[in-house]
């Protein structure tokens, strides 16, 4: 058998009028109907010391990146927030992370 009559042997897969193959009035993608779960979503953390305001802000996924940048806040002698509002920060990153899982 050539390869022009295997060809009209098999079955197409679309038949029939394209047009109407489909409702697109009821079809969706399946990000609307469904949650998008690798979708980031920001946090905050303030924390307020004296008259200083320090506001940490990350998305999910970024949590290590965040720490580390506290923690080199907190290794500068060049202000105010120390060792004890690195931790403070970090535990209630963890609780915000932990809330959100």
């Amino acid at each position: 058998m050539d390869r022009k009559q295997q060809n009209m042997d098999q079955r197409p897969i679309l038949s029939g009028n394209l047009r109407y193959s489909l409702n697109m009035q009821k079809s969706t993608t399946e990000n609307v109907r469904m949650n998008n779960k690798t979708e980031k979503t920001p946090h905050r953390v303030v924390l307020v010391k004296g008259d200083d305001l320090w506001r940490f802000e990350w998305e999910t996924g970024q949590e290590l990146e965040a720490v580390e940048a506290i923690t080199e806040i907190a290794k500068s002698q060049e202000n105010d927030f120390d060792w004890f509002d690195a931790a403070m920060v970090c535990h209630e990153m963890s609780k915000i992370t932990a809330e959100a899982a």
